[in-house]
């Protein structure tokens, strides 16, 4: 097998993996709501919120934008989608973001036609004495995949939810898991977005409500509030580092990675937890 990264499964890829039968190249449909949301175009900035106001998500119902995409008024870009998940958990998510990492096949399972490899800075997530949550919390995912028709090479550092939202609350919100994470490049000491996927729990299994904040640079190891990423993060310069249209391939992105994501998970999770 070939050591070079590349799209797709090559002879010898799956052989001898349990998972191999969850391969499928011919992804599953996106969910008609994101359709709608990429034909109506970009939304009005104010249906989106900055990322200090993620509590919002724990609000009983639906906000104005579960689907769709803007450009904030600090010049971020803020996308949303919504993942109707049939049989899938909370624990199932947790599960995953934990295991895919070990082998990039396990990972293309996931977007067949986009995702070309992954790796975390410790390759933990076999490990049995490990919580799933443990395997990849403060454990960055060194990805490469196809963003539109764009090759990134990118780091997603994750995040225990406590540290963006009032945990205190998710009960009554029914929210059994949140994934939380900061993108950056792996080229340069730069971080260019935020993301969450909060998880919530309803009849018939869960629904994935995805965030993203895109475009704001902050230049890893230094300080946050200090003045050289205040400048690097100003609204000049946010504005000018993505076109709105990112926010479109974000979208198309996450709709149609998460719902196939949906369509395995529930048999990929019980192949490797039979007594549950």
């Amino acid at each position: 097998m070939s050591r070079e990264k590349y799209l797709g499964m090559q002879t010898g890829d799956l052989e001898n993996k349990a998972y191999a039968k969850h391969w499928n190249p011919q992804m599953s449909t996106m969910q008609e709501h994101a359709k709608h949301a990429i034909e109506h175009g970009p939304e009005a900035s104010e249906l989106g919120f900055p990322f200090t106001d993620v509590n919002q998500l724990l609000k009983q119902g639906y906000l104005p934008l579960e689907n769709g995409y803007t450009r904030l008024d600090n010049g971020e870009i803020f996308v949303s989608v919504l993942t109707k998940m049939p049989k899938v958990t909370g624990k199932m998510i947790d599960w995953w973001f934990g295991w895919h990492y070990m082998e990039s096949q396990r990972y293309k399972l996931w977007h067949p036609r986009c995702h070309v490899s992954n790796r975390a800075e410790k390759m933990i997530g076999d490990d049995p004495h490990l919580s799933d949550r443990e395997k990849y919390l403060n454990n960055p995912n060194f990805v490469t995949e196809y963003i539109g028709s764009g090759l990134q090479d990118i780091i997603i550092s994750f995040s225990d939810a406590s540290t963006f939202f009032d945990i205190n609350q998710f009960q009554e919100a029914n929210v059994s898991t949140v994934i939380c994470g900061s993108v950056g490049l792996q080229k340069l000491p730069l971080n260019v977005g935020k993301l969450i996927h909060l998880i919530r729990e309803t009849e018939d299994g869960c629904e994935m409500r995805s965030r993203f904040w895109l475009g704001k640079p902050e230049i890893r190891g230094v300080a946050i509030n200090g003045i050289i990423n205040k400048m690097a993060g100003s609204k000049s310069i946010t504005k000018r580092t993505l076109p709105t249209e990112a926010g479109k391939e974000m979208l198309v992105h996450c709709a149609m990675e998460m719902n196939h994501l949906a369509s395995f998970l529930p048999e990929l999770y019980d192949d490797y937890h039979p007594n549950t």
